[in-house]
């Protein structure tokens, strides 16, 4: 473990060891793993509905109508719903990875909440989106 020496200031998150060294701690491992995949899956969520809603658009411009054999057929939105199960698998492994993080003693704790909060939340988005398309259809 590092340690300095007792200066006026430090910051809050040291620990004062009793020889007058304080220990700095460490960002968690899994909590920035957890920031990372979660900006990851908002990035593959976000790229995922363009190109499903560009092949719609796509099929709606050519034919006037859109159709379910047709929608399926349209090799953008079939890339754009692998894209967005990939998504939601990363989000999962990022919500996992901010939990080891909390549980981690000893270590800041900055990125394992912003990573929990990005996964929580566009988790949340996610549910919403699929009750209003649920509810359109």
């Amino acid at each position: 473990m590092d340690h300095i020496n007792l200066t006026e200031s430090n910051a809050p998150y040291n620990t004062i060891q009793p020889n007058n060294t304080v220990a700095v701690r460490k960002h968690s491992g899994p909590g920035i793993a957890s920031f990372i995949i979660s900006l990851l899956a908002i990035i593959g969520y976000i790229a995922a509905i363009g190109i499903i809603a560009t092949g719609v658009n796509d099929i709606v411009l050519l034919s006037g109508e859109m159709s379910g054999e047709e929608l399926v057929q349209q090799s953008g939105v079939i890339v754009g719903f692998l894209i967005f199960v990939v998504a939601g698998v990363l989000n999962m492994v990022s919500l996992i990875l901010g939990i080891v993080g909390l549980v981690i003693k000893n270590r800041k704790k900055v990125f394992v909440i912003l990573g929990l909060v990005l996964s929580c939340i566009s988790i949340l988005l996610m549910i919403i989106l699929f009750v209003i398309g649920s509810m359109i259809s």
